[in-house]
């Protein structure tokens, strides 16, 4: 298998999935630069409970409508309207695109789970993320230590 940054002859595919870091991933770290291998594991540490809080209890707007209001050559302004705010899970539930059994999987995962233990779990691991000390000048760290090891708890 050959790797690629995008598919062939659409060479703009990696801003879409750009536009969600921005939402997701630099809204909570900023521009930090998180170098070290202590950085790497509580970063993935911050990740599992992050993909736990933005699906199940994070309400998104959809667009529904895009009006252009004025002449197509000159327009002078865009009406947009939204749909009403749901977060992921029940916008997918809401379709048919997976059956009754597999919706009840992450919706058993989002009632076992206490959002705000869950937030305030994530900001005492931005806490501790943003406490730990940078890389040392000239000091490589081997980032494949991190790769199947976990925080202790």
């Amino acid at each position: 298998m050959q790797l690629s940054r995008s598919r062939p002859f659409h060479k703009n595919d990696n801003r879409f999935v750009e536009r969600k870091n921005s939402t997701l991933v630099r809204a909570c770290l900023g521009d930090w630069r998180l170098d070290t291998v202590n950085h790497t594991r509580v970063l993935n540490e911050l990740y599992d409970k992050m993909w736990l809080c933005c699906p199940f209890f994070q309400p998104v707007m959809r667009s529904t409508e895009k009006t252009i209001i004025g002449s197509p050559a000159q327009p002078h302004r865009v009406r947009r309207r939204y749909g009403p705010a749901q977060t992921p899970l029940r916008r997918l539930c809401a379709t048919n695109a997976i059956s009754t059994e597999k919706r009840q999987r992450p919706k058993r995962r989002r009632d076992q789970t206490n959002p705000r233990r869950l937030r305030q779990d994530i900001y005492e691991l931005l806490d501790h993320l943003l406490c730990l000390p940078g890389a040392k000048p000239d000091q490589a760290e081997n980032a494949l230590e991190t790769l199947f090891t976990r925080l202790p708890t």
